[in-house]
């Protein structure tokens, strides 16, 4: 999936990337704003994740997802090593944390998932306009999101839902310790008050994950945790998918 195309250049580029294709014998990778040939997306033969990831997606936007999914699969397994439990924040209809909790068997892994989030879209608290315009969940019904959400965590006791704002829902529970961070909220002040609360209870060897920090419209976002870790001695790898990865030290 590709977004934002213009009506008039979608024709353009459909035959940009078919000729692509055509060029490297069908070896690329198109999907989630990435073009990518001649790469063994060894992900691609990892049938545990091909079921998690194919058993999971509804829609064609998280259908478009999978190499995210791959580093997020494999940030998770990583943290399965360290000590800590994992969190979530910023959890919409839950895809990421699902596609986790089936790849690893969750419910039968010694760690907690919390997984935070308003359920209700961006809250005006820990946002600007600009951003609740960008990102407008006025078409969905919250209650279905938070009840779908709720079934789909079901067969995982060691899955918490918190339903609130970050960082203020993290006074009803919040591990100790963190191994897994993954966080996607769309919204500057609100990543960064979330790192600022979380940040010294990931583990030495912890995985965050920042879904938004590549993506050209969320700069204001990289710049401000470009900033957070830079400060802290950390420094974020920008990856083709649009994530930023930081291994704790």
């Amino acid at each position: 999936m590709f977004y934002n195309i213009p009506k008039d250049k979608l024709e353009t580029f459909t035959r940009a990337l078919n000729d692509i294709v055509e060029v490297y014998d069908g070896q690329v990778f198109a999907a989630d704003m990435l073009i990518t040939p001649c790469k063994n997306m060894s992900f691609c033969l990892d049938e545990k994740l091909e079921a998690s990831f194919n058993s999971t997606a509804r829609t064609d936007q998280e259908k478009s997802l999978l190499w995210r999914l791959h580093v997020l699969t494999w940030a998770a397994t990583h943290a399965l090593q360290i000590a800590g439990d994992f969190v979530e924040c910023g959890v919409f209809h839950g895809f990421s944390s699902a596609v986790i909790c089936k790849y690893l068997d969750f419910e039968a892994v010694e760690k907690q998932f919390y997984l935070y989030d308003t359920f209700a879209g961006l809250p005006q608290e820990t946002s600007t306009e600009e951003e609740r315009t960008v990102y407008c969940y006025d078409a969905y019904d919250s209650a279905a999101v938070f009840s779908h959400v709720n079934k789909t965590f079901s067969p995982y006791p060691n899955v918490h839902i918190v339903k609130g704002i970050v960082p203020y829902s993290f006074a009803e529970k919040v591990p100790d310790q963190i191994s897994y961070l993954h966080i996607d909220m769309n919204s500057t002040q609100a990543e960064i008050l979330a790192l600022e609360a979380l940040f010294d209870r990931v583990s030495i060897g912890g995985l965050i994950v920042l879904d938004d920090f590549g993506w050209i419209n969320h700069r204001q976002q990289m710049l401000a945790e470009t900033e957070f870790m830079q400060k802290r001695g950390h420094h974020v790898l920008e990856l083709p998918t649009g994530q930023g990865l930081i291994i704790k030290h």
